[in-house]
């Protein structure tokens, strides 16, 4: 009897680490698969981060972001793998498929000090946990080098129960699959559109007033981010929020009028930092159709 229940509780752990880990494979990669996770490094102001002053992890996140497929494939790999724990005859499949993405994840989070390295890790034993009746035939067919033992199939009377225990999970896996998406395009719209023509990286030509000369001016004019960043010659770095209105931006406490030229070229003029000021800029095309991100 002991020996009954023992087993009916391990039985029990082991689906519910089984459904929390789809679940949650399935959440961790939607945030790829709508590449919403490293967005925020594809506004204009970050191109104004020089790379030798991105923290490890800012690293990470800017090689993630220079590149959707990958990061959509990425996550397209957690997603199935999260969603091949759903039923019973690819529950093995799903766990392999979910530790080779975690061990990736785990790998490049200690590797670049991310701060959060406990979550992927927890999952990865999940993952492990989940592996755990197939031991013994992975073993049989890795090393034993002979045919592995049937697992025992469920009694008849269990089967209606694991039927809807499974589809109970694929309810659930799908409902988080659309918050998750809705979510994510939500989030993917915000910082993808663009306000005004002014949004984008712009270089200096011309610039006339006090303190050091200007050298590149980001201008992020969307949902999700609306601020101007600002380079000096002398390497500093300062970002102000930012209010596009006709022919004037607001910058901080500041105002500046703006003028638009034909040649992609843009004027600014008005008092900043309490001088006045004035510079002609041209538009860097830090992207192409095609590839690569602004």
């Amino acid at each position: 009897m002991n020996r009954t229940r023992w087993l009916s509780a391990a039985a029990v752990a082991h689906s519910v680490i089984r459904v929390v880990l789809s679940l949650a494979m399935i959440g961790f990669g939607m945030v790829k698969v709508i590449p919403t996770q490293f967005i925020a490094f594809t506004l204009p102001g970050e191109m104004l981060v020089p790379l030798g002053e991105s923290s490890p992890s800012g690293m990470l996140w800017k090689f993630m972001a220079s590149s959707t497929p990958y990061v959509v494939i990425a996550g397209s790999v957690e997603v199935i793998g999260g969603v091949l724990l759903i039923f019973r005859r690819t529950v093995l499949f799903g766990a392999l498929v979910c530790m080779v993405a975690l061990i990736q994840v785990s790998t490049l989070n200690i590797a670049y000090h991310v701060p959060v390295i406990a979550p992927p890790l927890v999952m990865l034993a999940m993952a492990l946990a989940v592996t755990v009746p197939w031991w013994p035939r992975l073993i049989d067919v890795l090393f034993r080098n002979r045919d592995s033992a049937a697992l025992p199939q469920p009694r008849a009377d269990h089967r209606r129960i694991l039927l809807a225990g499974t589809v109970a999970h694929l309810m659930a896996a799908i409902l988080v699959a659309v918050l998750m998406g809705a979510n994510g395009i939500r989030t993917y719209h915000n910082y993808t559109e663009r306000l005004s023509s002014l949004d984008g990286v712009w270089a200096v030509d011309e610039f006339r007033g006090d303190g050091p000369r200007w050298v590149r001016v980001a201008i992020d004019d969307r949902p999700a981010s609306r601020r101007l960043v600002l380079l000096r010659e002398d390497g500093e770095l300062t970002a102000q929020d930012l209010t596009v209105a006709e022919a004037v931006l607001h910058v901080g406490e500041w105002t500046l009028r703006y003028t638009e030229r034909a040649d992609t070229g843009l004027q600014l003029s008005g008092d900043f930092d309490g001088a006045p000021m004035d510079t002609t800029l041209h538009r860097i095309p830090l992207r192409t159709d095609a590839r690569d991100f602004r």
